[in-house]
């Protein structure tokens, strides 16, 4: 009787510890992949006049009790208002009422475009060095009056001013922010461009690369099943490759083809720009016939006096990966 106990003791104990080794050589496949959601917004509040709406929009999401943090899409300010420091820190102000984790990306606005004269007739490096002071305060901490931790391209010497650009995972599907503008990704020319503009541009398109190569080689090698990458700027998906509107983007673009393809499995795009809702596939195959790349697909957020949200729905089971829902604020 003793020796029948001590070997069912001996095989409930190999079934155990053959059980957790399983558990640790599955490695990511021991994850948790349960649905869950987010919201994404931009191009917002542009204007005075906004500030109640927005509120609106605030309260509604601060409700959402399924929610897991807030994107913003960039773009904080219109083109041709003041680019002070205290527009600046009035924006922060009320990003820190999302009780949410709260995640932005730059865009043109806010420090492109601030050499305007209606803006303030700006130096746009400083008013980058501004911004990155004033919304990324603690590089790898999110925003928001809950934070997360997330990967910033900081940690790379060879990036080490880029707190901007972020990734983190969540449910084997991986997120990432870019730092890529409008106005033909800060190209655009003005009375006191300087060499050191131009430089900046050519430094932030190598930032964005590597981080996008870094990303899809992080989600290969974890076996994710999604990735999704935020950014500001609208690249112009849609033109040939060489026209004039893609010149700040067509690197990009041609490497998020390039990944997209390798990949394999879902590619959501998100940014916002032109103002106005959209759900899309936007890139096409190189090489005879023009075929979508029916992995990728790009939502647009609402913005400018649309001032309502987006609902990204992640289910790493099905699919699709990200189901996109429009969410209009009742009360705007």
């Amino acid at each position: 009787m003793v020796q029948f106990r001590f070997c069912i003791i001996s095989t409930l104990l190999l079934v155990f510890f053959s059980t957790i080794a399983s558990a640790q050589s599955s490695g990511t496949e021991s994850e948790d992949v349960k649905p869950f959601e987010f919201a994404l917004i931009g191009d917002m509040p542009y204007a005075n006049v906004d500030f109640r709406k927005f509120d609106h929009l605030i309260k509604e999401i601060n409700a959402d009790q399924k929610l897991a943090w807030v994107l913003h899409a960039g773009d904080i300010k219109t083109g041709l208002s003041p680019c002070s420091d205290e527009l600046l820190r009035d924006r922060l102000k009320r990003f820190q009422q999302f009780q949410l984790p709260f995640i932005l990306t730059p865009g043109d606005n806010e420090w492109t475009d601030c050499h305007r004269f209606t803006a303030g007739s700006y130096q746009p490096l400083e008013r980058l060095a501004y911004l990155r002071k004033l919304f990324y305060p603690q590089p790898g901490v999110s925003l928001g009056q809950s934070t997360m931790t997330v990967t910033t391209q900081a940690r790379d010497p060879d990036f080490s001013e880029f707190v901007e650009n972020v990734r983190w995972k969540k449910n084997r599907v991986i997120f990432a922010t870019l730092h890529i503008v409008g106005s033909n990704n800060g190209l655009l020319p003005f009375s006191a461009r300087t060499q050191a503009d131009d430089d900046e541009v050519k430094r932030r398109i190598n930032a964005a690369l590597f981080w996008i190569k870094q990303t899809f080689t992080e989600a290969r090698e974890s076996n994710a099943h999604g990735v999704f990458l935020l950014f500001q700027a609208n690249p112009r998906f849609e033109l040939a490759k060489g026209n004039d509107k893609r010149l700040g983007f067509e690197e990009i673009l041609n490497l998020l083809e390039q990944e997209s393809v390798e990949f394999s499995k879902p590619v959501m795009l998100a940014h916002g720009d032109s103002h106005h809702f959209r759900l899309d596939k936007p890139l096409f195959s190189s090489g005879a016939g023009k075929k979508h790349i029916e992995n990728v697909t790009r939502v647009e957020t609402f913005g400018d006096r649309d001032i309502h949200w987006v609902r990204v729905v992640v289910d790493p089971n099905s699919p699709e990966v990200f189901t996109v829902h429009k969410q209009m604020v009742e009360k705007n």
